[in-house]
């Protein structure tokens, strides 16, 4: 049995990410070909984000900058970097994505897999 990894899988792209991710929960992931993006009600993944640890998995909104990177055992994706409201703290949310040849692309936060995020239009400038 092969345990390496997937390699027929392709590389993402910007064009492959780029646009506007929305969520039937309202969740909403704006990504700009530069790097930049927004987010807006996003379930953040851990305490110590700038919340309480009582309140556990309150949701971001604000500013964050991306990168490609991959969360363990899971598709190609990118990591959304943004700075914790209470402590200054550099936190990271990760996207996986899964392109679908009919739909788009669609995506989803491993530490938050029940809404599928889809991707619309690429947002304007």
């Amino acid at each position: 049995m092969d345990l390496t990894e997937d390699q027929s899988r392709p590389s993402l792209t910007v064009a492959d990410v780029e646009g506007v991710w929305s969520a039937s929960g309202g969740g909403r992931l704006t990504v700009r070909a530069d790097g930049s993006a927004e987010l807006e009600r996003v379930m953040e993944p851990e305490t110590g984000c700038g919340q309480s640890a009582d309140q556990i998995h309150l949701t971001y909104t604000g500013p964050a900058a991306w990168v490609f990177d991959t969360w363990p055992d899971e598709p190609p994706g990118i990591r959304f970097d943004y700075r914790g409201a209470g402590t200054g703290k550099t936190c990271s949310i990760y996207l996986s994505v899964v392109p679908d040849m009919h739909d788009g692309a669609k995506g989803f936060l491993p530490h938050d897999p029940s809404p599928w995020y889809e991707r619309g239009s690429p947002p304007r400038t």
